[in-house]
This record gives structure tokens, sequence and C-alpha cells, in this order.
């Protein structure tokens, strides 16, 4: 039932932020149960959220959709102290659903109502709450109360209205934006290519991944220094970075052959610049010296340096050398 059905399933775990933390490649159900100790009866859902949890610490909270919330799963994680909190199926909870109130009563009452049950020890709370359609929810941290209120679109009356809504519901779509900022992230600049070989796009998808994970914790540290916002570069900028210090890396320059009329070379990269140690000078026997290309400086020389093949000046009174390649 995805938008783009075809492919491999890739389960994940990330944070609020959206940084991706653990992903787990789906190999069928038999690979799962081989990675989880005692896997009982906990279904598919079950089982992946047991093998996400393996990375997270004690007391986190887990925030996940219908597919893996279960009173199974829910019991297991307890037993690793890892709360979940997700929507929920009606069949995964039919002895709730029945002393919870019928849709029919719960639609004529009005949107934003809502109720709850709890288990005898009152470690697991099963929320209902009616907005456009009910809505179920499982927790072992949150319940209804306190309420709060949300603005929703009203057909009728043709403008936004404020209606009640539980605390777990808030919590729950608070938290749940993680994944899908991942997902909108890869797919700004998606690497496409005209192969149908899943190896290929499997090295493609997982470079994305690293891109967006690394722009999010870069974003994330300059927001924590408080470097202005016209300061942090922008995805494509970020991504665009990354490939030119790859490529002035790996980038093995070859000699420029003589011409009467020698082409401008464009300025290397700032993280071969800083390759200080690399940077040897060579005289050049030229009939016409080269202008030094530090900004701001109009003389000229004989001077260029071996690997990025740059003509600075190296005098006393005119140090070019250190200004370039420390700026």
């Amino acid at each position: 039932m995805k938008p783009n059905p075809v492919g491999m399933k890739n389960f994940v775990c990330a944070s609020t932020e959206g940084i991706m933390l653990d992903f787990e490649l789906y190999q069928g159900a038999d690979a799962l149960i081989a990675q989880v100790q005692e896997p009982g009866e906990l279904g598919l859902g079950g089982l992946v959220i047991d093998r996400l949890s393996e990375t997270l610490h004690p007391g986190a909270k887990v925030y996940s959709n219908r597919f893996f919330t279960s009173i199974k799963a829910v019991n297991r994680m307890m037993e690793k102290q890892v709360y979940l909190v997700g929507t929920v199926m009606k069949n995964w909870v039919s002895e709730a659903v029945q002393k919870l109130p019928s849709d029919k009563t719960m639609k004529k009452n009005g949107r934003g109502t809502s109720a709850q049950v709890t288990t005898k020890g009152g470690k697991i709370c099963v929320v209902k709450w009616y907005d456009n359609k009910p809505v179920l929810m499982l927790s072992v941290v949150h319940d209804a109360q306190p309420e709060n209120t949300c603005q929703r679109w009203d057909k009728k009356q043709k403008q936004y209205v404020s209606i009640r809504q539980p605390s777990i519901v808030c919590e729950y779509n608070n938290k749940m934006d993680g994944v899908d900022l991942t997902d909108r992230m890869i797919s700004y600049y998606r690497m496409s290519v005209c192969t149908k070989k899943w190896t290929l796009r499997m090295l493609m998808h997982f470079t994305d991944v690293a891109l967006a994970n690394s722009w999010l914790l870069y974003r994330q540290d300059h927001t924590v220094c408080g470097t202005p916002r016209k300061g942090i570069m922008q995805f494509l900028e970020f991504r665009m970075e990354v490939a030119k210090t790859f490529l002035a890396q790996h980038n093995n320059a070859q000699e420029d052959k003589p011409e009467k009329k020698r082409p401008v070379k464009e300025v290397p990269q700032i993280s071969v610049r800083r390759r200080a140690n690399a940077h040897l000078p060579e005289v050049v026997n030229l009939k016409n010296a080269a202008r030094c290309r530090a900004t701001g400086c109009s003389g000229k020389t004989q001077v260029r340096f071996v690997t990025c093949k740059v003509f600075l000046c190296l005098q006393a009174a005119r140090n070019c050398y250190t200004v370039f390649h420390s700026g």
C-alpha cells in the first residue's frame, strides 16, 4: 500500500530531528527471527521493533504506526525499559474496543470526543479519539489527560475551528515527524541511475541517506552554536561542497601543456588549499610571468605550487602563499 511499491523494504528508526539512528533491510521474517532472542509470537512488526530497539538506551520512548504496535510488542519493550507509543489496529486490542464507545456514538458527540481504558495494573492505556474518523492509540507513558486544543478545518463553516485533542495524540504528532523529515530530505536531490541493478540502487540510496543525515547533524550543531541562519549552508550547497571535497582529494591534475594562450585555471577547493605539508613551491621558467592568484594581489610571479598548480607571490615583502592557504 505504499506510493511506490517497488524495491526493497527498509525499516527505519529515526530521532525527532529526522536523523536516522538505525535501520533494518527486510530479508524475510526468518532473518529477523534469527536476530531476535525469544521471538515467540511477536509478528513482523514486533520483530522489527525488537531488532531496532537493541541500539536504544533504557528509558527511551518509541513512537510507531499501527503496523508495529501490539500488546505483545509493548510488553516485550517494557522488559527492555523501552516505552512504546503508537496507533493500533482494532483486532490487536479487541477487548479494549468493546469497553470503549462505538464509532456512531462518538460521531454523534462531535469532533474532539475521546475515551480511554487501562489494564488492571494501569501500565497500558488505550485511547480512542474522534476527529474526521476514529483513531485508536496505545501507550505506556501517555493517556488522554491533559487535553489540549488543535485547529481543524470545518467544511460546513468553511473555516478552522478548535477541537479538543488528547495528550497522547499531541505527543505522537510531534514525535512522528522524524521519519517523514528523513524521507523528505532524501527525495529532494535523489541520485538516479539508469539501471535496474539493485546493488547500484542500494548504493545510491544509502549515499543519499548519509548526506541527509550529515546535513541534519551539521545544521543541528550550527543551531546549538548560535550561527545565524544565513551562515548555515542549504542542503544542495552542502551536497556540492561534499562532492567538491571528494573530487579535490582524488583528482590527479595533469601538467599544463605549453600553449600560446594559457587558460585560466580554477581556484582549488578549500580542503586542498589547507594541505600545507604537500604544497612545495617550484620555479617555472616562463617567458612572461603569471599573475598571482591571491585575492587583492596584482603582482606577477614565476613561483607555482606543486599540488594546486597555482601561481603565488613568495617574497619577503609580499607573501601571498600564506594568505591564500590560510583563508
